[in-house]
């Protein structure tokens, strides 16, 4: 039910906000691996801006285990330190993470973290650019993140 309630919160925002540079939306596609475990990451980002330089980035990460499988869902807000084609950030929000295990008992572990680190948005073209992350997944996962994507920058 949380998630029935954030999803539509999530859409009622993304319907309502104006951007940094008007109407500004992007699309990330990323890579994502964590430092202590050795599971690769299918990322897939959204991003809107409600205020000057400050964004919402919802994502949601499917992860491939040897075994069983794993999930994460990010929303995190990034606060942008310069505009030119060097956009360097940080962000902080809220991830939750699932593990869940084959032919084991224990199931399936489910963390609750705070995401807290840095990025930046390369700008490569008017429409594509890089999109390196580092993040610390702290209180659950106790986790560094890093996070490599492609940019689609919509308008």
């Amino acid at each position: 039910m949380k998630r029935i309630i954030i999803l539509v919160l999530l859409c009622i925002v993304v319907n309502t906000a104006s951007a940094q540079y008007k109407n500004q939306y992007r699309a990330i596609h990323a890579y994502e691996m964590a430092y202590d475990k050795p599971f690769f990451g299918l990322n897939f980002t959204g991003e809107f801006f409600p205020a000057n330089y400050f964004s919402v980035v919802p994502s949601f990460t499917f992860f491939t285990p040897a075994t069983g499988n794993a999930r994460a869902f990010d929303i995190n807000a990034r606060y942008y330190l310069t505009e030119k084609e060097k956009q360097w950030y940080v962000t902080a929000g809220y991830g939750f993470y699932r593990r869940v295990f084959e032919f084991n008992p224990m199931g399936r572990f489910d963390f609750s973290s705070l995401n807290l680190g840095a990025g930046g948005m390369l700008r490569l073209t008017d429409e594509l650019g890089v999109n390196p992350e580092v993040r610390f997944q702290a209180f659950g996962r106790n986790s560094m993140v890093f996070k490599l994507g492609i940019v689609y920058f919509i308008n």
